[in-house]
């Protein structure tokens, strides 16, 4: 009989050490192929969220406004971001722009001074640059493009005691640093995916922003969209602006300034040690489970030795054994891990209150994605590990003489 039928044999033959090796290769893999699933989740989350409302996949400031930031300098501006815009546009390696103007804001209730920020936008370009714009609504509408109304994220408006049809009133400040009050018109209520923003953002057309802050044809930044390499879009639209003579012009990848994507940084590190101790624990359990089998097939493992069965067969005997167990473990562990994770792609983990905290563009509801690439790589992985553990108990059970073994 063929090392394989013999190993095959085996594995049912010995069936309670045999299916605890393969639960453990099981668990390890399928809970491996869940935490990956969560962490290409999070990717896409943190990405998505810097693209649509932070950074863009590159942003271009003026170069002062990045330096002076926490001042809120709404005088360093981009200036004449129209004309610009339709040429980033026309580039090949920019898929959409979106023109923004930050607008720091303050509001009071009562006795109570209540920090906000608007992000005016240009509502009808909006839609092509976030294909989703529209899932933020909560209640009522968007704004409408040169008016003077306005969508509140749920907790701002709560905290301000607003609601549809209300109108409230902000202090900000011009672009030439003068104080200014303006008012809009409550039409909406915003469901933003991030805690942080439901809390202080408010959109608004960036015609009626312009005006509040006497910009001037002026915007604070433009976020960029491209292929998704972000690189690469920064060396195109850098060379843009130099042939333009805007040298005074910044262009930020969201690799650089995204506080969720250093989050995602150390989470990455973080998953990938963890997956690493499920294997390591399911590795002790086969590496326990076949010195185990080998102890109490010590009188067989003789007795093929003296048959005439070489120590270099008697060590791929075990070790094809062990990878009958690793590959169904694993290959079962994958599918297990794949068929849990798919209900959540569209149900999502809520974290609720845990992300209270989490100042990152990190939304309160992450959808799991199962990535090919990382789904395969558990398999290999598991199967790699399992074959690795029965390695040295195979090499001693080689070890052991015909003699001693027969006598045992």
């Amino acid at each position: 009989m063929k090392l394989s039928g013999i190993a095959l044999r085996n594995v049912f033959r010995n069936g309670r050490r045999s299916l605890l090796s393969l639960t453990a290769v099981l668990v390890a893999a399928a809970s491996t192929t869940m935490l990956f699933a969560l962490l290409e989740g999070l990717r896409a989350d943190v990405r998505h969220n810097a693209w649509n409302y932070e950074t863009g996949e590159v942003r271009i400031r003026n170069v002062n406004f990045d330096r002076y930031e926490h001042l809120n300098p709404v005088q360093y501006v981009v200036p004449e971001y129209r004309a610009l815009a339709e040429r980033l546009r026309a580039h090949p390696a920019v898929s959409s722009v979106s023109p923004r103007i930050r607008v720091p804001s303050v509001s009071f209730r009562d006795e109570r001074q209540i920090i906000a920020e608007g992000i005016a936008m240009d509502v009808a370009n909006e839609y092509g640059y976030q294909e989703d714009f529209a899932a933020i609504v909560a209640k009522g509408r968007l704004p409408e493009p040169g008016t003077s109304e306005a969508i509140l994220g749920t907790r701002l408006a709560a905290e301000l005691g607003v609601g549809l049809g209300d109108a409230v009133t902000f202090l900000t400040q011009t672009r030439a640093r003068v104080t200014n009050a303006f008012t809009v018109d409550v039409v909406g209520l915003a469901t933003f995916p991030v805690t942080r923003l439901n809390r202080t953002t408010y959109l608004l057309p960036i015609e009626a922003a312009g005006h509040y802050l006497r910009m001037q044809d002026a915007a604070s930044e433009l976020l960029l969209k491209g292929s998704g390499d972000g690189g690469s879009l920064k060396t195109a639209v850098s060379a843009l602006l130099a042939e333009d003579g805007l040298q005074d012009m910044s262009v930020t990848p969201w690799t650089r300034v995204s506080g969720g994507y250093a989050y995602l940084r150390m989470a990455d590190i973080a998953y990938r040690i963890i997956g690493l101790l499920f294997f390591v624990l399911a590795a002790t359990v086969i590496f326990n489970t076949t010195m185990m089998t080998i102890h109490e097939r010590t009188l067989e493992i003789g007795t093929l030795s003296a048959m005439g069965m070489r120590p270099r067969e008697l060590v791929r005997l075990f070790f094809i054994e062990t990878t009958y167990l690793g590959a169904i473990g694993s290959f079962v562990g994958v599918l297990l891990g794949a068929f849990l994770t798919l209900p959540l792609q569209y149900v999502g983990i809520d974290f609720g209150a845990l992300m209270e905290v989490v100042d990152m563009d990190i939304s309160t509801v992450l959808y799991p994605l199962l990535n090919r690439n990382s789904t395969v790589l558990v398999f290999v992985v598991s199967l790699l590990i399992a074959m690795l553990a029965s390695f040295f108990p195979a090499r001693r059970a080689a070890k052991l003489q015909p003699v001693e073994a027969l006598r045992k």
